[in-house]
């Protein structure tokens, strides 16, 4: 009677850690979207400064994120909600818009785009 009952406890024992231990890692896992956009000339050029700004629709309006090129021509974003995001770069030395789609619909992982302004 005992080793059945020690059983039955070693087992619950078992279960409740193996709970803890999935519960505890799943609430840790980024959820957040991270994307890069590079913003090039018609030579493939990188243009520092473009401003980029990424929209996608929702529900309760567009949602709206901008940044502006580093040296390198890119523009990061760390987006809370997975989205795909229509990407238009401006800069005021070039006549043209870049216009291109990042897809950024996967949490935790990194997606880019290069755009090139005309």
């Amino acid at each position: 009677m005992k080793t059945l009952v020690n059983r039955i406890l070693a087992t619950a024992a078992v279960v409740a850690l193996l709970s803890i231990v999935f519960v505890s890692t799943s609430c840790n896992k980024d959820k957040t979207c991270h994307g890069k956009v590079k913003v090039v000339d018609t030579n493939g050029a990188v243009i520092s400064g473009a401003t980029v700004q990424l929209a996608a629709p929702s529900v309760s309006g567009d949602v709206v994120y901008e940044n502006t090129t580093d040296g390198s021509g890119d523009a990061s974003f760390d987006v809370k909600l997975p989205a795909i995001f229509d990407v238009k770069a401006t800069h005021p030395a070039y006549p043209g818009t870049g216009v291109g789609v990042l897809r950024l619909d996967e949490p935790g992982k990194d997606a880019d785009v290069t755009v090139k302004i005309q």
